[in-house]
This record gives structure tokens, C-alpha cells and sequence, in this order.
């Protein structure tokens, strides 16, 4: 049994309770300020208010202020943050880290560190570790097809934990692996970041092909958005293997199979349909603020493409052979038509990867 404490109460880190109570670990539920709310109504014994659902009882929850108690003799420490708020969250939890504790984190996408350079979100962490812990605790990043409600509803899951330190994503497999919740683990944690980031990005031109029935008077699209799925692996393949890491993570649970999920359902496909059904991306950008959607997508195909550029400008890549990546870019940064350019974007991949 550990002792485990997840720092946020959201859609993913309420979820991630399920498997861990049942391995009876000592769970912890630490909400920060934006997730009061959802600390009132755990601690009034009412269901969680995003899932619409109960959580288990045995979970101990505390609110913002109380995060040296969260934290306290805990054997691993879940961030479950908002990628944008990560690495301010992370500067509180170092102060109360202990030498073996592990990190997990379910948070994906971009963001710049110290020095303004566009990284992937484990060097956010990894830069707020204080000398006097560094390699002596260790991260584990967890990706794969996994919607948060299904995780409570106890739906059969398989996902990925990525380390450096392979002892490390053992025991935090063995710590949340249940007959229901099944873990794999990898030592590549690039690709499978990559992957975790980028497949929010290309699932927005996923949604333009669902968009597109309604813009064409009901033609489904579905040949276009099986080409489009094949092009965006593609595409994070050659990013991965630019960036160091290997192919298994794309083709398995990180890259083939959240893409595949992500673009049934969510906030990234819902952009891209709306796009495709005929808004400009400003329009369609503006009407999900107005309706307080954030979508992870927009801004991880604009960090992509900035990553993607900077890699070919160090002769790691050839920005030709991304072409979905700079289409899906100038769709949503420069209001390209959507229609025009996907067809475009067919004619221009087909046979490009081979």
C-alpha cells in the first residue's frame, strides 16, 4: 500500500482516485484554489460536480491552503494541473518533496521555460527541482486513450507510464493497476510526451473532417478523416524521432490509440467541427471562449510548429515533410479556408510518407 496524493481535483485527477482506492492506497485529493467548489461537495459527501458521479469515500480531500498536509509523508505526488498553471502549482509542491518520493503527471502539451524556449511539459517539472533533490526523485508521465469518466466508471482502460527510471513506473503501476485499469510502462518519456501534446493538435483536423457534413449538405467525410489520422501519426512519428525518442510509443497507446479516441469525442474535435462546418478558426476560436471551452489544441499546433521549426533549423527535420502540421497551422493562425486547404493537404501527403 502507498500513499498517494494527487494535486488537483478536476475531470482527471478526481478520476485517477478510482483505481488507486482500489489497490487500498491512501489516497489524497488536494484542490487547488479554482476546485473549492468541488472540495465543498466531496467533503459534504456529494458527488463530484464535473463527473456527475461519487467518489470513493476512503479518499481524504483538502483545499488549497492545506497542501503541506497533502503532501506529508506521501510516497507519490500526481500533478493533475492545467498545463498553463503546472509549473506554478509545481514550485509549491517542491517545497515539501522528500528524497524517493515519485512525481506522476497526467498534465500534456507545451510550454516555455526558464530561458523562453518551447518545451515539453517534463522539463517544466524537471527545471523546478531544487539541487539538493535532483536524482533523488522521480517522474513518471502518463499518456494513452483515457477519458476521465470512464476511469470512474470502471470501463476496461490501457494506458502508458513513461520514465527514465523504469523502477519507477513499475511502482507506480503496481500502485494503480487494477483487472479494469491496465498500465504498460516505457523508458520513453519523449515520444510518449510528444504524442500526449501533439495528438490534441492534429485531432482539430480531425473534427474539420466531422465539420465538413455539415458544410458539404450532409456528406460524411469519413474517407477524409481516415487519411488525416494516418497523416497526423505520420507527422508525430517524424517529430518524435527528431526529438530523440522511437516509434513504439506513437504507434501504440500515446500516439495511435489517444489520437483515435481524441477524435471521436472532445474539446479539440469540437473546434475543428466547427471550423469545418463553416466558421473562420477567429470565429470559432472566440465562440468557445465565449462559452468558457478551453481547447488544448490551438495552442499545441502553434507551439508544434514553432518546436517543428526549430528542429529544422538545427537540420533535425525537414519542415516539407510536415505538411498537415503547416496546414493545421495556417488554418488557425492565419484563417486559411479550412475545406480548400485539407483538400489541398490530401493531394499534397498522399504518397509522402511512404
Amino acid at each position: 500500500m502507498a500513499k498517494v496524493t494527487i494535486i488537483g481535483a478536476g475531470a482527471m485527477g478526481s478520476a485517477l482516485v478510482m483505481p488507486l482506492t482500489r489497490n487500498d492506497n491512501e489516497v489524497r485529493l488536494w484542490g487547488s484554489p479554482l476546485d473549492d467548489e468541488i472540495i465543498d461537495a466531496l467533503q459534504a459527501g456529494k458527488n463530484h460536480p464535473k463527473h456527475k458521479f461519487p467518489l470513493p469515500k476512503e479518499v481524504k480531500t483538502f483545499y488549497s491552503t492545506q497542501m503541506k498536509e497533502a503532501i506529508d509523508g506521501a510516497d507519490i505526488v500526481i500533478m493533475a494541473i492545467t498545463s498553463d498553471a503546472l509549473g506554478d502549482v509545481f514550485e509549491q509542491v517542491v517545497l515539501y518533496l522528500q528524497p524517493g518520493m515519485i512525481i506522476g503527471s497526467v498534465t500534456k502539451g507545451f510550454n516555455s521555460d526558464h530561458n523562453g524556449n518551447i518545451v515539453l511539459l517534463p522539463e517544466i517539472l524537471k527545471e523546478r527541482v531544487p539541487e539538493v533533490l535532483k536524482d533523488k526523485i522521480s517522474f513518471v508521465f502518463v499518456a494513452g486513450p483515457c477519458k476521465a469518466i470512464e476511469i470512474l466508471w470502471e470501463v476496461p482502460t490501457s494506458v502508458t507510464y513513461a520514465s527514465t527510471n523504469i523502477e519507477a513506473a513499475k511502482s507506480m503501476q503496481k500502485a494503480a493497476m487494477t483487472n479494469v485499469y491496465r498500465v504498460n510502462v516505457t523508458t520513453d518519456v519523449i515520444s510518449t510526451e510528444l504524442c500526449a501534446a501533439m495528438k490534441n493538435a492534429y485531432c482539430v483536423g480531425l473534427g474539420m473532417a466531422e465539420g465538413f457534413f455539415k458544410r458539404e449538405k450532409g456528406y460524411l467525410h469519413k474517407n477524409t478523416k481516415g487519411a488525416l489520422f494516418t497523416f497526423a501519426l505520420s507527422e508525430m512519428a517524424i517529430l518524435a524521432t527528431a526529438l530523440g525518442g522511437t516509434l513504439a510509443p506513437v504507434y501504440g497507446l500515446p500516439g495511435a490509440g489517444d489520437l483515435e479516441l481524441t477524435g471521436e469525442a472532445g474539446r479539440n474535435r469540437m473546434l475543428g467541427e466547427a471550423i469545418g462546418s463553416g466558421l473562420s478558426a477567429s470565429q470559432a476560436i472566440t465562440k468557445m471562449k465565449d462559452e468558457g471551452i478551453t481547447v488544448e489544441g490551438y495552442p499545441a499546433i502553434n507551439f508544434g510548429y514553432l518546436v517543428a521549426k526549430e528542429l529544422a533549423k538545427h537540420g533535425k527535420l525537414e519542415i516539407e515533410r510536415l505538411p498537415l502540421l503547416k496546414g493545421l497551422y495556417e488554418i488557425l493562425y492565419e484563417d486559411a479556408p479550412a475545406y480548400e486547404s485539407v483538400e489541398h493537404l490530401l493531394q499534397k501527403c498522399t504518397g509522402a510518407y511512404s
